[in-house]
């Protein structure tokens, strides 16, 4: 991260519910209220930011974030997750989530099998990323919160892209998308499609790495935002 300290001031949270944030109340862990809560911990910190980085579903909160700002940001989203799942998986993902984060024992069962580092393993794998020994102890220690569970239960729950997506391709912000070909959670065609519908988007196409290119490789996405940081200037 040379030469990372002298670009500007870096901002990096929890999302709402998730880390060591506390889980919000029921129907604020949406994309509408998660972007709210972090514009208004942003204006309390005095904090305009000029380039936004989100991964995955963050990645749409980055976009509405940006949307919402006085000054128009630059956008960088990493795998961005900017679509709903297909098919049966449309109609039961989502309700399978709320019976989840309804049922009162859910986050401890599951993070109570977040003790089995093998299994985290396993499941961070199917993401196409390989992570270090320490990326995966963090991992797991991440996992066996209750909190940290009940609120990313929560989230998925409550996670609606449809009025989203419907004036995505209208976006005039300044937009890099960044995919992985190995990313096995969200499928590079998804960043393939938008690029080519946002007339504002720029396709950054890493040849390797997966769904957590950003800890597999932080380099790469450092100087990507380096580079855009030098373009705003």
């Amino acid at each position: 991260m040379t030469g990372l300290e002298h670009a500007g001031q870096i901002c990096a949270i929890d999302l709402p519910g998730h880390g060591f944030s506390p889980v919000p109340p029921v129907g604020h862990s949406g994309l509408d209220a998660c972007t709210r809560a972090i514009a208004a911990f942003l204006d309390q910190n005095d904090f305009a930011p000029d380039i936004i980085v989100g991964h995955s579903a963050g990645a749409a909160i980055a976009m509405t974030l940006a949307h919402a700002a006085q000054l128009t940001p630059k956008v960088i989203c990493v795998n961005a997750a900017f679509g709903q799942f297909s098919g049966i998986a449309g109609v039961m993902f989502p309700y399978i989530a709320k019976l989840a984060a309804a049922a009162p024992f859910s986050a401890h069962i599951l993070s109570t099998i977040a003790q089995d580092t093998d299994r985290v393993k396993r499941l961070l794998a199917g993401t196409g990323s390989q992570i270090s020994a320490d990326s995966l102890r963090a991992y797991c220690h991440l996992f066996q919160s209750r909190q940290h569970v009940k609120g990313t239960l929560q989230f998925m729950a409550e996670w609606d892209l449809g009025a989203f997506l419907d004036r995505l391709a209208a976006t005039t912000i300044p937009l890099s998308l960044i995919t992985g070909a190995h990313d096995k959670t969200v499928p590079p065609h998804i960043s393939r499609e938008w690029a080519g519908r946002i007339t504002t988007a720029k396709l950054i196409e890493i040849p390797t790495y997966g769904h957590l290119i950003q800890e597999e490789a932080p380099h790469i996405i450092v100087d990507i935002i380096l580079s855009t940081v030098h373009e705003a200037s």
